[in-house]
């Protein structure tokens, strides 16, 4: 099996970083206040998309070996929505009424399904991926990765539509977060080879901002739910 190369080596260790956010966000919420299960869900899924993000990089992409190229790519960017479905269902646990809920629910899973069967058309052996949101020779989003985005946005505003709710330390976190996503999701713009002169290797850059922003969202988690129980 031949080495990786530079731009594929530092996606794959750095997608260590999200598994291990994950992880950390699991263990600080087990050592320090409890959260409820709706967030651990999210702590277990961002670790989950963590694996599918080292298996893609580090098998998928460039080796092609422990199965087809086309279930990596699919299982790494369908987890990152999920996770982001995820999220949008804890929000509307903590902040919203059951009749909204409900309704919110069905749509943001409506939303994932749609996403998810479009991106594994998108992924299948034969088919020849284009992008839907197109930046020329620098890169762009797939279907998948547009609804993601679509997706985040979406949990974004849920959380803005409640703000005056959110205590005011945790918004300024939550700021943060949302500040890091963005800045992710500009990083996420350019093809997984991109390297800026002379080592800024940006999709491996994405993982280890996204992580961060992992770390983030669960200290804000922490400052509303730890605040409500001392």
């Amino acid at each position: 099996m031949d080495d990786l190369p530079a731009f594929g080596l530092a996606n794959t260790t750095t997608g260590f970083a999200t598994l291990f956010a994950g992880l950390m966000c699991l263990v600080l919420t087990r050592l320090l206040h409890p959260q409820p299960a709706r967030w651990r869900f999210v702590y277990w899924m961002i670790a989950l998309t963590g694996v599918f993000t080292i298996t893609l990089h580090g098998f998928g992409e460039t080796h092609l070996v422990f199965g087809a190229p086309w279930l990596w790519t699919f299982l790494d960017t369908g987890s990152n929505l999920v996770v982001a479905w995820a999220i949008g269902l804890a929000v509307l646990g903590d902040y919203y009424d059951r009749p909204f809920r409900s309704r919110a629910r069905f749509a943001l899973t409506l939303m994932l399904s749609i996403g998810l069967v479009w991106h594994l058309r998108d992924s299948l052996p034969g088919v020849t991926r284009s992008h839907l949101v197109p930046l020329g020779a620098w890169g762009g989003f797939y279907p998948g990765e547009s609804f993601l985005i679509v997706m985040s946005w979406i949990v974004v505003a849920l959380f803005a539509a409640r703000r005056t709710a959110i205590p005011e330390r945790a918004r300024y976190l939550l700021g943060l977060v949302t500040i890091l996503f963005f800045l992710g999701m500009l990083l996420a713009t350019a093809r997984n080879d991109v390297v800026v002169y002379p080592f800024l290797a940006l999709h491996a850059l994405w993982h280890l901002v996204g992580a961060f922003a992992f770390v983030g969202l669960w200290a804000f988690n922490e400052v509303r739910f730890g605040s409500a129980r001392s």
